[in-house]
């Protein structure tokens, strides 16, 4: 079974970045351990004015139920989208 978020507070968005509007999606590969926590988080694709680095920054604290196989829980790569929307 893949991973299920548990908990994690979503990124802050830059001050620089909301005067902006900047808008978008940040990919983030990230390894989930056999614990749930986010190891070795990279930027697959990001957005100016610091919200890649808000979103790995977010993304790194995320605790997850681990992915199983057979029965047991085990380490994957994992492919997370952080979304980005001025209100």
């Amino acid at each position: 079974s893949r991973p299920e978020k548990l908990s994690g507070t979503p990124p802050v968005y830059t001050e620089v970045a909301r005067k902006a509007r900047v808008t978008g999606v940040v990919i983030v590969e990230a390894v989930i351990d056999e614990h749930g926590n986010v190891t070795n988080a990279r930027v697959l694709k990001g957005l100016p004015m610091g919200l890649d680095r808000a979103a790995l920054e977010a993304v790194q604290k995320w605790k997850f139920k681990p992915a199983q196989y057979q029965g047991r829980p085990v380490k994957v790569y994992y492919t997370l989208t952080v979304n980005f929307q001025v209100q």
